[in-house]
């Protein structure tokens, strides 16, 4: 039996790919952008396309309630609480962290969107995720709906999908344009971006090498994660991909003082980027891909042309603006 698999549009794609040429003369590299940060305005950035087939996918099992989680200032919590909005879903949020005293940033654009949001220590969202995350569902179906789990990021089988589909896109590109990159680098957390491009090169046998920029756990951790994804989507969808997490390429030592913070050479690549090309990355993600890239070409690891996979979160600058205006010189 032939299975299929549906999918929504929700991403404007494709989404541009061309060549940085101030930032590639200053850091002494061959460095293109793919700007996935142009894959809507409030529904930007890489979950987006994730979405695409996660919702397809809770369309098809009835759903009317989607349920899922990520910090305080995530993007993928932004991102699923306005599709939800868009098609009719209701969406409650899982947070890690405090309460904060002020809506800000990715938060603020939850609650507009009409999300139903709980907040969970930090030590309880480690120890008990699947524990809390059915706890919202069975509230869901105790007062009538449908729930549907969507994992942190989106990343699992189903919403990786939409990285073999992205990868796809690209190498059209690069036929088009004549350019064959060495690697793509992104900033990775929960790994889904990751293991999507991973499976769509090694689809397309395509001799390019995914490179992660961790921005929350440690290479192995990162790399085991986007191995648990390559293998599911091989179940899932009948692939054949080499899943070991050997196969992944992680670099680790971008991650800074933690997840969700940032110091000083963070916030200085972030205004070299804006002032040298008018692109804006944040301070959580990919201003630290950002940072990865220009180190590594410093420190002359990286050669060949180099693709920065920008995968959004203008809105995560704004709770940072303090520091960014101390970078700025502005007090």
């Amino acid at each position: 039996m032939v299975k299929i698999f549906r999918t929504l549009s929700l991403a404007h794609s494709p989404t541009p790919f061309y060549r940085l040429e101030r930032l590639s003369e200053k850091w002494g590299g061959d460095i293109w952008i793919k700007r996935d940060d142009l894959t809507g305005s409030g529904m930007t950035g890489n979950k987006v396309r994730k979405l695409e087939h996660l919702i397809a996918d809770a369309e098809n099992f009835g759903a009317d309630t989607l349920i899922t989680c990520g910090g305080v200032l995530s993007n993928h919590c932004r991102a699923t609480s306005l599709a939800a909005a868009r098609l009719g879903f209701k969406c409650v949020l899982l947070l890690r962290g405090d309460r904060p005293d002020d809506l800000d940033g990715n938060l603020l654009l939850d609650r507009l969107a009409g999300a139903e949001v709980r907040f969970v220590s930090k030590q309880e969202y480690t120890a008990r995720l699947p524990e809390l995350l059915q706890e919202l569902a069975d509230e869901v179906t105790a007062r009538g709906g449908t729930p549907y789990l969507i994992s942190e990021g989106g990343s699992d089988p189903v919403g990786a999908q939409g990285y073999v589909d992205a990868l796809n896109e690209l190498k059209g590109q690069c036929d088009v344009l004549g350019v064959q990159p060495k690697r793509i680098v992104i900033a990775t957390g929960s790994g889904g971006t990751h293991a999507g491009l991973y499976a769509g090169v090694k689809l397309l046998n395509w001799d390019v090498e995914i490179v992660s920029a961790a921005i929350c756990y440690t290479e192995a951790e990162t790399a085991r994660r986007v191995s648990v994804i390559v293998d599911g989507m091989n179940s899932r969808r009948g692939y054949s991909i080499p899943s070991e997490a050997s196969n992944i390429s992680v670099l680790d030592g971008y991650i800074g003082p933690g997840y969700a913070k940032a110091h000083e050479p963070v916030f200085e690549t972030i205004v070299e980027v804006a002032s040298s090309e008018g692109v804006l990355v944040d301070p959580v993600y990919t201003g630290k891909a950002c940072w990865c890239i220009k180190s590594e070409i410093e420190a002359g690891r990286f050669d060949g042309l180099t693709v920065f996979w920008h995968t959004g979160g203008v809105f995560g600058l704004f709770p940072f603006k303090g520091s960014l205006q101390k970078t700025l010189g502005w007090k």
